[in-house]
C-alpha cells in the first residue's frame, strides 16, 4: 500500500472517529472553564462556554467526513455509470446525456447547495447530496472522454474484433484504465467539499447552532479572533489541512494503464 493511500485511510479513520467517541461532552457548558488555555485535560482548550475544543473539533470532522463520503459516492458511482454508459451507447443519446451534463455545470455548485439547504436543512446528508449533484456533470464529463478515449485503443479494437462483447469490454478493458483517473478526480472534489460545506455552515442557513461544524464554529468564534484567536485557529487549520491532505492523497499524476 501506497504512502498516499496510507494517509487516506488515517485521515478517514480520524474523521470518522468522531462519531463514536469523544474526551468530552462536546455540548458541555463549565463557565468557570472558559476559555481555559490547552491543557492534558483539555488538549486544544475551551471555548467561550466552557466547551472542551478538541470534542468539539472531533465532532466537526465526523461530520464533515460523512459530507465527503456522500459526494464521492454520488459523483464518482453516478457519473461514472453516466458518462460510461452513454459513451457505450454513441449517437444522439450520448450527445443528449453530454448536453445536460454541460448545462448542468453552468449553475455553480453552492447555489445549489444553498438552494437545498434552504428547503430541507443544512445536514451531513443532505449538503452531501446537494453538492454530490452539483457535481455529477464534471464526472459524467470525464468519465465519458475517458471512455470514449478508451474505446478508440487497439487492444478495445481488438478485443471486440475477437467477439468480446459491451459488458466485457466496459468490466475486463475499460472501466480498469478509467477508473485510476476518475479516483484520483474524487480527491481534488473532497477537497473542494470540505471548503464548500465549511462555506455553508459558516452562512449559517439552515444549520443547528447545537452541533459543531468547521465553518458554524469558525463564524461562532468570530468575535474571538483578537481576545482568543485560537477559537478561530483550529478550525481553520483544521479545514485547509483536510482539504490539502485530501488532494494530496489522491494520486494525480496516475495515469491509466492500457491493458
Amino acid at each position: 500500500m501506497s504512502a498516499r493511500a496510507t494517509l487516506c485511510i488515517l485521515l478517514a479513520c480520524l474523521l470518522l472517529a468522531g462519531g463514536l467517541w469523544q474526551p468530552h461532552d462536546p455540548h458541555g457548558i463549565d463557565l468557570l472553564a472558559r476559555h481555559a488555555p490547552p491543557s492534558f485535560l483539555h488538549p486544544l482548550g475551551t471555548d467561550h462556554l466552557g466547551r472542551d475544543m478538541l470534542s468539539r473539533m472531533m465532532v466537526a470532522g465526523w461530520r464533515s467526513g460523512l459530507v465527503v463520503i456522500v459526494v464521492g459516492a454520488i459523483g464518482f458511482i453516478g457519473g461514472t455509470l453516466i458518462g460510461t454508459v452513454a459513451a457505450l451507447m454513441g449517437g444522439w443519446r450520448e450527445a443528449a446525456i453530454v448536453k445536460a451534463a454541460e448545462t448542468f455545470i453552468v449553475v455553480p455548485t453552492l447555489i445549489v447547495a444553498l438552494a437545498v439547504a434552504a428547503i430541507f436543512g443544512l445536514s451531513p446528508l443532505t449538503a452531501g447530496i446537494a453538492l454530490g449533484l452539483a457535481g455529477l456533470g464534471p464526472y459524467t464529463l470525464l468519465s465519458n472522454s475517458l471512455t470514449r478515449r478508451m474505446m478508440g485503443q487497439p487492444f478495445v479494437l481488438s478485443a471486440r474484433a475477437m467477439g468480446a462483447g459491451t459488458a466485457s469490454l466496459t468490466l475486463r478493458h475499460i472501466l480498469p484504465n478509467t477508473m485510476p483517473v476518475l479516483f484520483a478526480y474524487v480527491g481534488s472534489q473532497a477537497g473542494q467539499a470540505i471548503v464548500a460545506y465549511a462555506a455553508l455552515a459558516f452562512i449559517g442557513l439552515g444549520a443547528d447552532p447545537t452541533r459543531p461544524d468547521w465553518g458554524a464554529m469558525l463564524f461562532e468564534y468570530r468575535m474571538f479572533v483578537f481576545d482568543h484567536p485560537m477559537l478561530m485557529l483550529w478550525p481553520g487549520v483544521a479545514i485547509a489541512v483536510t482539504a490539502g491532505l485530501l488532494n494530496w492523497s489522491f494520486d494525480p499524476e496516475k495515469q491509466p494503464v492500457m491493458t
